[in-house]
């Protein structure tokens, strides 16, 4: 399970890059703010994935508070990065706030995710 898990959150990583960075040319043609529903839930699973790396797969080194710092901290830096680099390498794509602000919704989310299974993964941590 580990490999799978370990597997998992850098493929899903490497997803959100080249998602994010490709181009989107009938990105225009879907309902207005859309795309922030799009940002939302690819940071709650992105921050619960990153989340579950460290807890889990880091259990020697993360506690459940380091690892919600890491994996929310990760996650915050990440998509600062990729609206970054939508504004400085591509030519359709442009660096949005609200997408930021999007990102930081999908991670709180996460937290509140979290907190509510903490129990669960407390559960799944004793098993590794």
């Amino acid at each position: 399970m580990g490999r799978l898990l370990r597997y998992g959150v850098y493929g899903y990583t490497l997803f959100v890059a080249v998602i994010c960075l490709m181009p989107m040319p009938h990105i225009n043609e879907a309902p207005k703010h859309s795309d922030k529903l799009v940002h939302v839930i690819t940071y709650v699973v992105f921050t619960l994935l990153w989340f579950t790396f460290f807890y889990i797969l880091q259990a020697k080194t993360n506690d459940f508070k380091q690892s919600l710092i890491k994996s929310c901290g990760f996650a915050l830096v990440y998509g600062i990065i990729i609206e970054a680099l939508q504004a400085l390498v591509t030519s359709s794509r442009s660096a949005d706030f609200n997408d930021f602000l999007a990102n930081l919704v999908g991670i709180c989310a996460a937290v509140l995710v979290i907190y509510a299974f903490k129990s669960q993964f407390l559960k799944v941590k004793s098993k590794f």
